[in-house]
């Protein structure tokens, strides 16, 4: 068994059985390296380009998992298109919060939240403020914009569903709100409302036309 090793820049702290051999993440200054713990207990360097053909590539204290990493991307996990793949989970493989794309025809990014019982929401956004400081920024933003980063004129920005029914609500690029459906303050319904005023309009523009 071993408990520790040090070496300069290196540091490990993990039990490891005797009799396996496994690879071992570690750091080599600021580069993420490997070690290879063989059968007679000898601690070896493993070539990046050994990590490489398992998928993973660091690049210059960066992470590429499937790719080297794109950009400047600090992690980069490499999901492709057409293909629905979930890309990170966290959670016990059944409930739990996942990445990845959400089709098998193209690329559609998606989010997935999945409770354990009924008493879960499916997934829950919470922001949290740092002060006490007055601010008129809100805590929770949704952006829409085009990809030169200037205002989405050409969609609506966001959209309320379940499953393949038809958009609850829309909201369009100039900030109008539709509803399909009735909209309930205090238990009170707003389309009955509207109806009844409609009716009571109707009224009154026969009682006009018949004074006129």
């Amino acid at each position: 068994m071993i408990d520790s090793y040090m070496n300069k820049e290196i540091l490990l702290n993990q039990f490891i059985d005797e009799y396996l051999k496994r690879t071992i993440p570690s750091t080599n200054g600021n580069q993420l390296s490997f070690l290879s713990l063989t059968l007679d207990k000898n601690l070896e360097w493993v070539p990046n380009t050994i990590l490489s053909n398992n998928g993973i590539f660091p690049d210059s204290g960066r992470l590429g998992i499937g790719r080297k990493p794109l950009f400047s991307y600090q992690v980069d996990i490499a999901v492709p298109k057409d293909t629905l793949m979930t890309a990170l989970h966290i959670g016990d493989g059944s409930f739990g919060f996942s990445l990845g794309n959400g089709t098998a025809n193209g690329f559609i990014p998606e989010i997935i939240g999945v409770g354990s019982d009924q008493n879960d929401p499916g997934l829950y956004f919470l922001g949290i403020a740092g002060n006490n400081i007055n601010s008129e920024v809100p805590l929770l933003i949704f952006d829409g914009r085009n990809v030169e980063k200037e205002t989405l004129i050409n969609r609506p920005v966001l959209g309320v569903k379940s499953g393949d029914k038809d958009y609850y609500l829309l909201i369009d690029s100039s900030g109008n709100l539709n509803i399909k459906g009735d909209l309930i303050l205090q238990n009170v319904s707003l389309l009955n409302i509207i109806n009844e005023l409609k009716k009571e309009i109707e009224i009154l523009k026969t009682k006009i036309n018949e004074l006129t």
